[in-house]
């Protein structure tokens, strides 16, 4: 089984016209047209058995049209995070019904959501997930589309962790796209999880061989942030580094994740269905 724990889709009707403006902000390629049908497509081809789909709501008043669309996506082979805006957070109440209904865990992306992640005002909403026993999914480091600052540097995400260590906390794309060095003095070895989402093909191979090697494999997420990158491309290559074991392979691949989703393939509805 494969999990790829850091995705993204976009409505049909915005899809062509959102992946093509990223493309052009960050001059990066786009490798779905960015539908749930062509993640479908990919997964596919990949071998990928589930995926986790994250959006972001970039304003309070998002959060309760894309929490229904996030809803209605999850499927046998789709799963989701939640959304949830800084400026107006979720109450104890409405995070419990979040994960009643599946959810256990929520996406931030400080660029976007405009704060910093160890501002201490935001150490209340820290806490009410922590002690809902969900987790966050940071987005980490420099965002190519976005301009400076960086509101989620591995320094201030490790501030955070430190704060409210609590909180079950997932950096993405190791800790920190260009925010390597950084990474390994902050957050590497510690009690957070990290996704190699983007950057795995893409960092420096001396941080990533280091970072794959020293971070505790039960830490680590195969992580693709398709539609940015190929998902079976990014796949292949973790599962071809020599220095992993299969047991880590197992772990990065599929244990880590079903483990904080909550899954169990003989129970879950979102395991896609046998032949």
């Amino acid at each position: 089984m494969k999990i790829d724990f850091h995705t993204h889709v976009y409505p049909d009707h915005v899809a062509r016209r959102t992946v093509s403006a990223v493309c052009q902000r960050s001059g990066i390629d786009a490798y779905t047209d960015g539908t749930l049908e062509g993640l479908k497509r990919s997964m596919a081809s990949a071998g990928i058995d589930l995926s986790v789909v994250a959006a972001v709501a970039t304003r309070p008043e998002q959060v309760a049209s894309i929490q229904r669309r996030l809803t209605a996506i999850r499927q046998p082979g789709i799963e989701a995070l939640a959304a949830m805006h800084p400026a107006k957070p979720l109450n104890s109440g409405q995070m419990k019904m979040l994960k009643r209904d599946g959810f256990r865990g929520f996406k931030l992306h400080p660029d976007y959501q405009d704060f910093f992640v160890d501002d201490p005002q935001m150490y209340p909403m820290y806490e009410a997930v922590a002690a809902e026993g969900m987790f966050i999914l940071f987005h980490a480091g420099v965002d190519r589309g976005l301009p400076h600052p960086v509101h989620a540097t591995p320094k201030r995400l490790a501030a955070v962790h430190k704060a409210v260590p609590e909180l079950c906390m997932i950096a993405a794309h190791l800790g920190g796209e260009e925010a390597y060095e950084e990474t390994a003095i902050h957050l590497l070895g510690r009690d957070i999880y990290m996704d190699t989402s983007f950057v795995l093909r893409k960092m420096p191979g001396t941080f990533r061989d280091r970072f794959l090697k020293e971070h505790p494999s039960e830490r680590l997420l195969f992580a693709s942030d398709s539609p940015w990158t190929d998902q079976g491309e990014e796949l292949q290559f973790l599962l071809q580094l020599p220095f992993l074991t299969e047991s880590d392979k197992e772990k990065i691949c599929f244990s880590n994740a079903a483990r904080l989703l909550g899954l169990d393939r003989g129970r879950s509805q979102y395991f896609p269905v046998d032949d």
